[in-house]
């Protein structure tokens, strides 16, 4: 696949489009291509993320390390793990090749690289978080305080 296509995936995750084509284009040629077969394991619940996943092509079976809990199927364009691309963290579920696919692995060091270069991308991206966050506290408390009324 090429770098454009790469970048038009990429730009469609909307955790990285924020950063620009510029920058965008640096990752896209510094991330790790990798193909996989169907049934094929990426990783495992519990791995240690050393940065997200891109999916450009095929679908991954996500798998929740809880027995009761039921898996589920992403396609082109869901980023896992974006979280790993700023801070140390372990993969949550385990992710299986359904169909033949195309990842792209995005290291946390490039990305650090990357918003060191341009510093717009770093306020971009952490503008996002910042945004993110407050409607995460937003929906939490307002969940704690329907628990509290019933």
């Amino acid at each position: 696949m090429s770098l454009a296509r790469h970048m038009a995936v990429m730009r469609n995750a909307p955790f990285l489009r924020v950063v620009g084509d510029e920058a965008l284009k640096l990752l896209a040629f510094g991330s790790l291509p990798r193909t996989l077969r169907p049934r094929q394991t990426l990783f495992e619940a519990g791995d240690e993320a050393e940065g997200a996943i891109l999916l450009l092509g095929g679908q991954l079976r996500l798998m929740p390390p809880s027995p009761t809990a039921e898996p589920w199927i992403v396609g082109v364009g869901h980023l896992l793990d974006e979280l790993a691309l700023v801070v140390p963290t372990r993969r949550t579920v385990r992710a299986e090749a359904q169909t033949t696919c195309e990842v792209l692995v995005v290291q946390r060091d490039q990305m650090r690289r990357i918003l060191t270069e341009y510093p717009d991308a770093a306020r971009n991206l952490s503008a996002q978080l910042t945004r993110r966050t407050s409607s995460l506290i937003r929906d939490v408390t307002a969940l704690a305080d329907r628990m509290t009324r019933d």
